[in-house]
């Protein structure tokens, strides 16, 4: 994964609200905008707002079925991330010895 997709995809998830929406929606497995909206206390153009991010990124993948959209979380991307960001064991060994010194 390049670094700039490294870094849109960290700064969406920087904001808790963003991460509970890509838990939320990873949970359900797909969720269509208005039950993003409905579990969040947020106007609807603030809903919007974070999900543009989301799919912007690449973590949430959007699919129209008729007039609805519906939202499902690019668990392949997620987990690419996700490794992106893992230590190598040589590094997380020697920061768990400096930690423990």
């Amino acid at each position: 994964m390049d670094d700039q997709t490294l870094v849109r995809i960290v700064k969406a998830l920087a904001d808790r609200t963003r991460l509970r929406m890509v838990r939320q929606i990873a949970r359900a497995g797909e969720l269509s905008c208005g039950s993003v909206g409905s579990l969040f206390h947020l106007s609807q153009p603030t809903v919007s707002h974070h999900l543009k991010i989301l799919a912007g990124c690449g973590l949430l993948m959007v699919r129209r079925e008729g007039q609805r959209v519906l939202l499902s979380v690019d668990r392949a991307l997620f987990a690419r991330a996700l490794a992106s960001l893992a230590l190598p064991k040589a590094v997380a060994a020697r920061t768990t010895r400096t930690a423990q010194g």
